[in-house]
């Protein structure tokens, strides 16, 4: 999903979700967001694909607060039309840092994996507690994810996502931009546990496609002295096509706009 850092998704429009976890991945997002969230008008900012929202719609289907409607807003057009394929409601061209929303038009605001994209978290913050109604809430999976087990993978990955794009999404981060965007934080709790089987072999191949958005605007002098090496040892460690159980979580922030509505 794009969102206002000068990265655009369009070119993985197509792949996006396939490699980012698919409809399990959002699914399991889906029973993250659900319980924080009322019914009513919900916005999903860097909606992309749609397929969080959608699953978030399958979600509260079944849920007696099943009066939910959700907008989404991205900057990118061909995640939009993909979406649009998935989603009803209002999809429109925008930017975090502008939503294209009268004050107080949401019941809820969510974000997924999106707050590391956005040139001002604190901006982001502040029209996400613009658009909510007082009471309303914003709820966002953010950070960067933190590994159960120190295994091989995430030992060679490490240095390469530390010197990687700086990130400003630590729940310490979004907790004091909360309050200062005027939202009160009320939850933050680790994300449920992703769990993948990938190969050396595969996340090689991974990094050396520029999967990650963290990778695509790396200079060749940055790529060779910082990537490469990793690659390399990948491609060294002892079974390189077995796959390991790597299992992460990031975080769950649940911020309210004070008031009543």
């Amino acid at each position: 999903m794009s969102v206002d850092d000068g990265l655009s998704f369009d070119r993985i429009a197509g792949s996006y979700d396939e490699t980012r976890g698919g409809t399990d991945r959002a699914r399991a997002t889906a029973a993250d967001l659900a319980p924080h969230l009322p019914g009513g008008d919900l916005l999903e900012i860097g909606v992309g694909t749609g397929i969080v929202s959608r699953a978030l719609l399958d979600t509260r289907t079944t849920d007696a607060r099943a009066d939910v409607r959700i907008a989404g807003v991205d900057l990118s057009p061909q995640m939009l039309s993909v979406a649009r394929g998935r989603l009803p409601g209002l999809l429109v061209r925008g930017s975090a840092l502008r939503l294209p929303f009268a004050g107080a038009s949401f019941d809820g605001v969510v974000a997924v994996h999106v707050l590391h994209l956005v040139a001002d978290l604190g901006t982001t913050l502040r029209e996400a507690a613009r658009v909510l109604r007082p009471g309303g809430r914003m709820v966002a999976v953010h950070g960067r994810p933190q590994h159960e087990r120190d295994d091989d993978l995430s030992r060679l990955l490490r240095p390469l996502r530390l010197a990687s794009r700086s990130r400003n999404d630590s729940p310490e981060e979004v907790r004091a931009a909360a309050g200062a965007a005027g939202l009160r934080c009320v939850d933050q709790h680790p994300a449920a546990p992703r769990s993948a089987d990938v190969s050396p072999a595969q996340v090689a191949d991974g990094v050396e496609g520029r999967l990650w958005s963290f990778l695509w605007d790396l200079d060749d002098a940055t790529w060779q002295a910082e990537v490469v090496p990793v690659v390399d040892a990948l491609r060294s460690l002892p079974d390189p096509d077995r796959p390991r159980h790597q299992v992460s979580r990031t975080t769950v922030s649940v911020l309210e706009r004070p008031g009543t509505s």
